[in-house]
Protein backbone atom coordinates (compact mmCIF):
# COMPACT_ATOMS: atom_id res chain seq x y z
CA UNK A 1 0.00 0.00 0.00
CA UNK A 2 1.13 3.77 -0.45
CA UNK A 3 0.17 6.51 1.37
CA UNK A 4 -0.80 9.92 -0.23
CA UNK A 5 -0.14 13.06 2.60
CA UNK A 6 -0.68 16.46 2.79
CA UNK A 7 -0.45 19.10 6.02
CA UNK A 8 -0.97 22.49 6.94
CA UNK A 9 -0.71 24.73 9.99
CA UNK A 10 -1.61 28.05 10.62
CA UNK A 11 -1.71 30.22 14.03
CA UNK A 12 -5.12 31.28 13.81
CA UNK A 13 -6.86 34.81 14.12
CA UNK A 14 -6.24 35.53 17.80
CA UNK A 15 -2.43 33.85 18.46
CA UNK A 16 0.71 35.77 17.51
CA UNK A 17 2.66 32.74 17.46
CA UNK A 18 2.22 29.23 16.17
CA UNK A 19 2.69 26.26 19.18
CA UNK A 20 1.81 23.67 16.57
CA UNK A 21 4.13 21.51 14.74
CA UNK A 22 3.07 18.73 12.33
CA UNK A 23 4.78 15.98 10.91
CA UNK A 24 3.89 14.18 7.02
CA UNK A 25 6.33 11.95 6.09
CA UNK A 26 4.56 9.62 2.91
CA UNK A 27 7.54 6.91 2.19
CA UNK A 28 7.64 6.16 6.18
CA UNK A 29 3.94 6.17 6.37
CA UNK A 30 3.86 8.65 9.48
CA UNK A 31 1.55 11.14 9.97
CA UNK A 32 1.40 13.56 13.21
CA UNK A 33 0.55 16.24 15.07
CA UNK A 34 1.60 18.00 18.38
CA UNK A 35 0.22 20.63 20.01
CA UNK A 36 2.57 22.79 22.34
CA UNK A 37 1.79 24.15 26.20
CA UNK A 38 3.72 26.50 28.15
CA UNK A 39 4.78 29.70 26.72
CA UNK A 40 4.89 30.65 23.37
CA UNK A 41 8.83 29.14 23.59
CA UNK A 42 7.78 26.06 25.32
CA UNK A 43 5.21 25.19 23.14
CA UNK A 44 6.82 25.57 20.22
CA UNK A 45 9.63 23.72 21.28
CA UNK A 46 8.22 21.23 23.10
CA UNK A 47 5.82 20.11 19.92
CA UNK A 48 8.69 20.62 17.26
CA UNK A 49 10.91 18.03 19.62
CA UNK A 50 7.97 15.23 20.31
CA UNK A 51 7.50 15.07 15.71
CA UNK A 52 11.30 14.96 15.61
CA UNK A 53 11.67 12.51 17.71
CA UNK A 54 8.86 10.21 15.86
CA UNK A 55 9.84 11.45 12.24
CA UNK A 56 13.64 10.39 12.72
CA UNK A 57 13.73 7.12 14.72
CA UNK A 58 11.02 5.90 12.62
CA UNK A 59 12.73 6.81 9.00
CA UNK A 60 16.13 5.53 10.54
CA UNK A 61 14.67 1.83 11.19
CA UNK A 62 13.53 2.07 7.50
CA UNK A 63 10.79 0.09 7.38
CA UNK A 64 12.49 -2.65 9.27
CA UNK A 65 10.52 -2.28 12.60
CA UNK A 66 11.39 -5.34 14.82
CA UNK A 67 14.60 -4.87 14.12
CA UNK A 68 14.55 -1.28 15.63
CA UNK A 69 12.38 -2.55 18.36
CA UNK A 70 15.53 -4.79 18.85
CA UNK A 71 17.68 -2.25 19.38
CA UNK A 72 15.60 0.28 21.26
CA UNK A 73 14.95 -2.93 23.90
CA UNK A 74 19.10 -3.51 24.06
CA UNK A 75 19.55 0.07 24.47
CA UNK A 76 17.21 0.38 27.54
CA UNK A 77 18.05 -2.84 29.10
CA UNK A 78 18.24 -2.66 32.87
CA UNK A 79 19.60 -5.52 35.21
CA UNK A 80 19.83 -5.52 38.86
CA UNK A 81 22.68 -8.64 38.55
CA UNK A 82 25.41 -9.23 35.96
CA UNK A 83 24.03 -10.44 32.96
CA UNK A 84 25.05 -14.66 32.08
CA UNK A 85 26.55 -14.87 28.81
CA UNK A 86 23.40 -16.46 26.63
CA UNK A 87 22.96 -17.66 23.36
CA UNK A 88 20.27 -16.34 21.77
CA UNK A 89 17.93 -13.51 22.06
CA UNK A 90 15.53 -15.45 22.86
CA UNK A 91 17.15 -16.76 26.01
CA UNK A 92 17.70 -12.92 26.36
CA UNK A 93 14.34 -12.25 26.51
CA UNK A 94 13.36 -14.88 28.77
CA UNK A 95 16.14 -13.78 31.38
CA UNK A 96 15.20 -13.03 35.05
CA UNK A 97 17.33 -10.82 35.30
CA UNK A 98 15.34 -8.33 33.23
CA UNK A 99 12.61 -5.87 34.59
CA UNK A 100 9.47 -7.03 34.50
CA UNK A 101 8.39 -4.28 31.86
CA UNK A 102 11.09 -4.74 29.99
CA UNK A 103 10.74 -8.50 29.54
CA UNK A 104 7.10 -8.17 28.87
CA UNK A 105 8.25 -5.50 25.96
CA UNK A 106 10.53 -8.51 24.53
CA UNK A 107 8.47 -10.75 24.38
CA UNK A 108 5.69 -8.78 22.98
CA UNK A 109 7.79 -7.45 20.50
CA UNK A 110 8.04 -10.66 17.89
CA UNK A 111 11.23 -10.89 18.53
CA UNK A 112 10.72 -13.85 21.14
CA UNK A 113 8.09 -16.37 21.39
CA UNK A 114 4.91 -14.98 23.04
CA UNK A 115 5.11 -16.48 26.78
CA UNK A 116 1.10 -16.51 28.79
CA UNK A 117 1.05 -13.66 31.58
CA UNK A 118 0.99 -15.37 34.90
CA UNK A 119 -2.21 -15.07 36.62
CA UNK A 120 -0.47 -12.73 39.40
CA UNK A 121 0.82 -10.41 36.75
CA UNK A 122 -0.54 -6.85 38.21
CA UNK A 123 -3.58 -5.37 35.52
CA UNK A 124 -3.65 -7.88 33.52
CA UNK A 125 -6.06 -10.80 33.40
CA UNK A 126 -4.89 -14.97 33.70
CA UNK A 127 -4.17 -16.26 30.15
CA UNK A 128 -3.20 -13.04 29.02
CA UNK A 129 -1.46 -12.75 26.12
CA UNK A 130 0.91 -9.33 25.42
CA UNK A 131 0.71 -8.63 21.64
CA UNK A 132 1.85 -5.17 20.73
CA UNK A 133 3.17 -5.02 17.02
CA UNK A 134 7.25 -4.51 16.87
CA UNK A 135 5.85 -0.92 14.74
CA UNK A 136 3.73 -0.11 18.36
CA UNK A 137 5.88 -0.75 20.48
CA UNK A 138 9.15 1.14 18.73
CA UNK A 139 6.77 3.96 18.52
CA UNK A 140 5.95 3.78 22.38
CA UNK A 141 9.65 3.63 23.40
CA UNK A 142 10.09 7.18 21.28
CA UNK A 143 7.04 8.66 23.05
CA UNK A 144 8.53 7.82 26.18
CA UNK A 145 12.22 9.07 25.03
CA UNK A 146 10.57 12.31 23.82
CA UNK A 147 9.04 12.87 26.81
CA UNK A 148 12.01 12.13 28.73
CA UNK A 149 14.30 14.20 26.16
CA UNK A 150 11.33 17.63 26.52
CA UNK A 151 10.96 17.34 30.44
CA UNK A 152 14.70 17.64 30.79
CA UNK A 153 15.10 20.36 27.99
CA UNK A 154 12.47 22.08 30.17
CA UNK A 155 14.52 21.90 33.51
CA UNK A 156 17.50 23.28 31.56
CA UNK A 157 16.29 26.52 30.32
CA UNK A 158 13.96 28.41 32.67
CA UNK A 159 12.24 29.88 29.95
CA UNK A 160 11.03 26.41 29.18
CA UNK A 161 9.83 25.54 32.62
CA UNK A 162 6.45 23.80 32.23
CA UNK A 163 6.32 23.20 28.78
CA UNK A 164 4.75 19.99 27.22
CA UNK A 165 2.64 19.45 23.96
CA UNK A 166 0.23 16.82 22.78
CA UNK A 167 0.91 14.04 20.28
CA UNK A 168 -1.10 12.15 18.10
CA UNK A 169 0.63 9.97 15.32
CA UNK A 170 -0.57 7.32 12.85
CA UNK A 171 1.65 5.12 11.05
CA UNK A 172 0.56 3.22 8.20
CA UNK A 173 2.50 -0.11 7.31
CA UNK A 174 1.91 -3.47 6.40
CA UNK A 175 -1.63 -2.93 6.25
CA UNK A 176 -2.44 -1.55 9.49
CA UNK A 177 -2.16 1.92 10.86
CA UNK A 178 -0.36 1.61 14.37
CA UNK A 179 -1.89 4.52 16.61
CA UNK A 180 -0.46 6.08 19.60
CA UNK A 181 -1.81 9.72 21.07
CA UNK A 182 -1.82 11.83 24.62
CA UNK A 183 -3.58 14.82 24.72
CA UNK A 184 -6.98 16.41 22.90
CA UNK A 185 -5.27 16.84 19.41
CA UNK A 186 -7.60 13.70 17.74
CA UNK A 187 -7.24 11.41 14.65
CA UNK A 188 -10.34 9.97 12.53
CA UNK A 189 -10.75 7.75 10.04
CA UNK A 190 -12.54 8.04 7.07
CA UNK A 191 -14.17 5.09 5.62
CA UNK A 192 -16.83 4.13 2.62
CA UNK A 193 -18.70 7.85 3.76
CA UNK A 194 -18.36 7.41 7.66
CA UNK A 195 -16.39 9.30 9.98
CA UNK A 196 -15.19 7.97 12.94
CA UNK A 197 -13.06 8.91 15.89
CA UNK A 198 -9.89 6.43 16.57
CA UNK A 199 -8.34 8.48 19.52
CA UNK A 200 -9.98 9.70 22.98
CA UNK A 201 -9.71 13.10 24.07
CA UNK A 202 -7.55 13.58 27.27
CA UNK A 203 -9.19 16.18 28.67
CA UNK A 204 -11.34 16.83 31.86
CA UNK A 205 -13.86 18.36 29.92
CA UNK A 206 -13.91 14.97 27.74
CA UNK A 207 -13.67 12.86 31.03
CA UNK A 208 -16.54 14.34 32.47
CA UNK A 209 -18.94 13.70 29.07
CA UNK A 210 -17.58 10.44 29.29
CA UNK A 211 -19.09 9.78 32.99
CA UNK A 212 -22.13 11.54 32.43
CA UNK A 213 -21.35 14.23 35.09
CA UNK A 214 -21.93 17.10 32.54
CA UNK A 215 -23.82 17.61 29.07
CA UNK A 216 -22.31 18.86 25.69
CA UNK A 217 -24.04 22.12 26.20
CA UNK A 218 -21.92 22.83 29.41
CA UNK A 219 -19.10 21.32 27.85
CA UNK A 220 -18.65 23.79 25.36
CA UNK A 221 -18.98 27.02 27.74
CA UNK A 222 -17.01 25.61 30.86
CA UNK A 223 -13.91 27.73 31.46
CA UNK A 224 -11.87 24.28 31.65
CA UNK A 225 -12.25 22.76 28.63
CA UNK A 226 -8.46 23.66 27.70
CA UNK A 227 -7.04 21.23 30.87
CA UNK A 228 -5.45 18.63 29.84
CA UNK A 229 -4.75 15.28 31.27
CA UNK A 230 -1.84 13.54 29.74
CA UNK A 231 0.12 15.19 27.48
CA UNK A 232 4.08 14.75 26.59
CA UNK A 233 7.07 16.18 28.24
CA UNK A 234 5.11 17.57 31.87
CA UNK A 235 6.52 14.09 32.69
CA UNK A 236 9.89 12.70 32.25
CA UNK A 237 7.73 9.23 31.60
CA UNK A 238 4.12 8.98 29.77
CA UNK A 239 2.76 6.03 28.43
CA UNK A 240 0.76 7.32 25.36
CA UNK A 241 -2.53 5.19 24.31
CA UNK A 242 -1.85 2.47 21.69
CA UNK A 243 -3.74 1.12 18.71
CA UNK A 244 -3.88 -0.43 15.40
CA UNK A 245 -5.81 -0.70 13.23
CA UNK A 246 -6.42 -2.64 10.01
CA UNK A 247 -6.37 -0.32 6.66
CA UNK A 248 -7.62 -0.71 3.29
CA UNK A 249 -7.11 1.36 0.10
CA UNK A 250 -9.31 3.76 0.18
CA UNK A 251 -9.16 4.76 4.46
CA UNK A 252 -8.53 8.40 5.02
CA UNK A 253 -7.45 9.33 8.07
CA UNK A 254 -7.55 12.71 9.30
CA UNK A 255 -4.90 14.71 12.48
CA UNK A 256 -5.89 17.75 14.29
CA UNK A 257 -4.96 20.23 16.80
CA UNK A 258 -8.05 21.55 18.64
CA UNK A 259 -8.13 24.79 17.19
CA UNK A 260 -9.65 22.81 14.34
CA UNK A 261 -11.80 20.13 16.46
CA UNK A 262 -13.51 22.74 18.16
CA UNK A 263 -15.00 24.67 15.45
CA UNK A 264 -16.34 21.53 13.30
CA UNK A 265 -18.53 18.69 14.76
CA UNK A 266 -18.15 15.15 13.88
CA UNK A 267 -21.20 15.86 11.49
CA UNK A 268 -19.98 18.26 9.78
CA UNK A 269 -16.52 16.75 9.01
CA UNK A 270 -17.92 13.84 7.48
CA UNK A 271 -20.06 16.15 5.10
CA UNK A 272 -16.66 18.48 4.20
CA UNK A 273 -14.87 15.40 3.62
CA UNK A 274 -17.01 13.73 1.65
CA UNK A 275 -17.16 16.78 -0.54
CA UNK A 276 -13.77 17.62 -1.07
CA UNK A 277 -10.72 16.76 -2.91
CA UNK A 278 -8.26 15.04 0.34
CA UNK A 279 -5.10 17.52 -0.99
CA UNK A 280 -7.11 20.28 0.08
CA UNK A 281 -8.91 19.29 3.00
CA UNK A 282 -6.24 20.73 5.51
CA UNK A 283 -6.53 24.39 3.77
CA UNK A 284 -10.50 24.13 3.61
CA UNK A 285 -10.62 23.19 7.05
CA UNK A 286 -7.96 25.79 8.52
CA UNK A 287 -10.14 28.73 6.51
CA UNK A 288 -13.37 27.11 8.24
CA UNK A 289 -12.14 27.55 11.73
CA UNK A 290 -10.61 31.03 11.11
CA UNK A 291 -13.91 32.20 9.75
CA UNK A 292 -15.44 30.69 13.37
CA UNK A 293 -13.17 32.75 15.55
CA UNK A 294 -9.86 31.37 15.15
CA UNK A 295 -9.18 31.19 18.76
CA UNK A 296 -6.17 28.75 18.68
CA UNK A 297 -3.50 27.49 16.35
CA UNK A 298 -4.72 25.17 13.96
CA UNK A 299 -2.94 22.24 12.17
CA UNK A 300 -4.57 19.16 10.18
CA UNK A 301 -3.11 16.80 8.17
CA UNK A 302 -4.78 14.39 6.03
CA UNK A 303 -3.37 10.61 4.39
CA UNK A 304 -4.60 8.46 2.15
CA UNK A 305 -4.16 4.71 1.81
CA UNK A 306 -4.12 3.92 -1.92
CA UNK A 307 -2.74 0.61 -3.63
CA UNK A 308 0.46 0.51 -4.68
CA UNK A 309 0.56 1.39 -8.88
CA UNK A 310 1.26 -1.59 -10.82
CA UNK A 311 5.07 -2.29 -11.87
CA UNK A 312 5.41 -1.14 -15.55
CA UNK A 313 6.40 -4.14 -18.31
CA UNK A 314 9.75 -4.85 -18.44
CA UNK A 315 10.74 -2.42 -15.62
Amino acid sequence: MKLWAWGASDPGKKRERNEDSYLVDPETGILAVADGMGGHQGGATASRMAVEFLGTELAAARGDFAKALEAQIRASMRTTEEMPAMGSFDDFAHSPTLTRELAANVRSSGLAGPTPVRGDEATLPATSVLAFAPALELMRGIVRRASGAIYEAAWQKPELRGMGTTLTAALVHAGKAHVVHAGDSRCYLFRDGKLAQVTDDHSWIAEQLRSGSISEAEAKSSKFRHVITKSIGFEREIDADMKVLPVSAGDCFLLCSDGMSNYVEAGELERIMAMTWYRRLPETLIDLANSRGGDDNITVVVGLVANEPPTPPNA
